[in-house]
């Protein structure tokens, strides 16, 4: 998530922390020139309570929060202003300020999970879709459209995915024959749904290793899975337009934790495609 976006999440902070927050936000400027000892002199704090802070949205320190906040402001330097993502639009925009404004909203959503993206988190998810017998791939609505282009691109690599609603079974998860280690990734924007709830059930009962995708922080199901990668990004739940930004971001996501796939049998995988290309280059109707 924005490095800023995380900055104005009043609840994170405690009330002395919120002081020096709102400095930031009035001074990213001079913010980032800053040491952290100028920081906490201007704002009449102390280097802990500025390193609880940069804890607090995801950076490991000072220096980190600097480089993030460093890059939005570069960002907005080079024209690609912040866009409001529930409501990208207003009634004063024209038609002909749509490609800038749906280009800066894309931008902006690929910039927020870049910085905020956990590799270390799709990395383990990978290894466990890889080395699972089986995998169920889950998603709903929007998440489901996701899942089925994930399916269809893993399906290159002869990997052993497959979604349920693809065989009109949406609610009820069977176990495969011959399977002795299953595996499940659920896509859920907000994963706080009876239907989420209906699948991790089931996956425990047919006792699966469960990988969850969502944005949703708050979710009761990240405690009830074994594996989670958060993308959070500031969506509203209700009174957007569209899922834009989100999509850019669990398609970004999803595009690594293919390509980590991918590269388990890198040389087999690009010589199978190869092979098939030539096979449709020789076919004739």
């Amino acid at each position: 998530m924005s490095i800023l976006n995380q900055l104005k999440k009043e609840k994170l902070f405690t009330n002395s922390e919120m002081e020096v927050v709102n400095y930031i936000l009035s001074h990213p400027k001079t913010t980032v020139k800053a040491t952290i000892r100028e920081l906490a002199e201007a704002t009449y704090s102390s280097p802990s309570t500025i390193g609880r802070i940069c804890k607090k949205v995801g950076a490991e320190g000072f220096t980190e929060l600097k480089i993030k906040l460093a890059t939005e402001l570069d960002r907005v330097a080079a024209g690609a202003n912040t866009v409001d993502v529930t409501i990208p639009v207003g009634p004063g925009d024209r038609i002909e300020d749509f490609p800038r404004i749906f280009f800066n909203l894309h931008y902006q959503a690929l910039s927020d999970v870049y910085h905020a993206i956990d590799i270390k988190a799709v990395k383990t998810v990978a290894d466990v879709l890889y080395q699972a017998d089986s995998v169920y791939i889950l998603g709903y609505q929007q998440s489901q459209i996701l899942a089925m282009d994930f399916l269809c691109k893993t399906a290159k690599l002869g990997l052993p995915f497959f979604t349920p609603s693809m065989n009109g079974f949406n609610n009820n998860l069977y176990k495969r024959r011959r399977c002795k280690k299953t595996a499940a990734l659920i896509i859920s924007q907000y994963a706080d749904s009876s239907r989420v709830d209906r699948w991790i059930e089931a996956l425990k009962e047919l006792k699966s290793e469960i990988c969850l995708i969502t944005a949703n922080s708050e979710s009761p199901n990240i405690n009830r899975v074994h594996h989670t990668i958060l993308i959070e990004n500031v969506e509203a739940v209700s009174g957007k337009i569209g899922n834009f930004a989100s999509r850019t971001e669990f398609s970004y996501v999803l595009d690594i934790l293919y390509m980590i796939l991918f590269m388990k049998d890198y040389e087999e995988n690009v010589n199978n495609m190869r092979k098939c290309s030539q096979k449709r280059e020789g076919s004739s109707w």
